[in-house]
């Protein structure tokens, strides 16, 4: 059986995996085989175990095709003017692992203005792509989901996390202005600013209405991401953590990373961070997000003044009709009350959509 707990060496979940095919499974469940060479590198991986992940490690990577078709829309959306960063995963590939393709993600996240997002709708359009959803409504979302019959997802972000507990922390201008350039993503590719990186890479942990499984490459990319930070970054980082009150989403984070991947951060700047989240309203997410009601409720408190908790409330219990029937097409013999409460009883209701 394969162990998913978060926490603990990474050794130790290794070896409590099980079998050989169980243990790949679990690399595989993690989203690490693409980078099995690095695990080894670390000593995680002994020489025979090694070997036996090498044989099907390229299944953990990503296709060419993939690489190329995510290059292309950046491209489109750079020669169309519309300032667009690059975020998550293919960021990352990019930015801190050994080579892009090794850092596997089913989706090419990107960050635009507010204000130039029916732009890059256009962009998309024009590139063939097509939006997941044709109705919008539910759970309040700052994203829309695109896709294509070939090339992958693309999730489109005007706000850089949808929890409101963490909306607002950084702003598009602020990101834009620290961006860095991915040349090898493509001649105008601009991302995310290391600094930026981690903190997105913080809040993504925890930002879910509904708990799921997360993976540990979430905090392999956190890892990279601290090793790779000058000194003068990590304190960037810290600092402005606190001041944008998500200290204690960094610091368990952080934490977490060390205990799995070792990763070198001072337990003194733990701390540090853990006394100053003591008292940030987002430092709850660590709790709440482990139960859906409450972590449902908890964003209902956190919506700012009685109309928009009121709007939420709507939105989240009575989403629009047409979006109910496309979610459902196989419908109710209840009608749109059918589809309503089917919704609640599979877990919908706490989720974005």
């Amino acid at each position: 059986m394969i162990d998913r707990r978060v926490g603990g060496r990474f050794v130790e979940q290794w070896q409590a995996a099980g079998d050989a095919a169980d243990r790949l499974s679990w690399l595989a469940a993690h989203r690490l085989l693409g980078v099995v060479g690095l695990l080894g590198q670390r000593g995680l991986l002994g020489q025979a175990e090694l070997a036996l992940a090498e044989q099907v490690a390229s299944k953990g990577l990503v296709d060419e095709d993939t690489l190329a078709a995510e290059s292309q829309v950046v491209d489109s959306i750079a020669d169309a003017g519309v300032p667009a960063l690059v975020l998550k995963g293919c960021l990352l590939g990019y930015l801190v692992y050994p080579r892009p393709e090794q850092r596997w993600r089913s989706d090419l996240d990107l960050l635009v203005s507010p204000s130039c997002i029916d732009d890059a709708r256009e962009v998309l359009r024009a590139t063939g792509y097509k939006p997941a959803w044709q109705t919008t409504g539910g759970t309040p979302s700052h994203q829309q989901t695109w896709i294509r019959p070939s090339g992958p997802q693309i999730d489109l972000h005007w706000q850089l996390r949808n929890h409101p507990a963490l909306r607002g922390v950084l702003d598009f201008e602020e990101q834009w202005d620290s961006a860095v350039a991915l040349p090898g993503l493509g001649e105008g590719a601009s991302g995310q600013c290391r600094v930026h990186a981690l903190l997105n890479a913080s809040m993504h942990w925890f930002d879910e209405l509904l708990p799921q499984f997360r993976p540990l490459v979430w905090l392999l990319d956190k890892d990279l991401l601290w090793r790779s930070m000058t000194e003068r970054e990590r304190a960037q980082a810290t600092e402005l953590a606190a001041a944008r009150g998500i200290a204690g989403l960094l610091a368990e984070s952080l934490r977490l990373a060390a205990a799995v991947f070792d990763t070198p951060v001072d337990r003194a700047v733990l701390e540090q961070l853990q006394q100053t989240g003591r008292t940030q309203r987002a430092t709850w997410l660590k709790t709440t997000n482990r139960h859906p009601v409450r972590n449902w409720l908890f964003a209902l408190r956190c919506e700012r003044g009685l109309k928009a908790r009121l709007n939420r409330l709507r939105a989240s219990l009575f989403p629009p009709p047409a979006l109910m029937r496309e979610k459902y097409p196989e419908g109710s013999r209840l009608g749109l009350v059918g589809l309503y409460l089917k919704r609640a009883m599979r877990g919908s209701l706490f989720r974005r959509r």
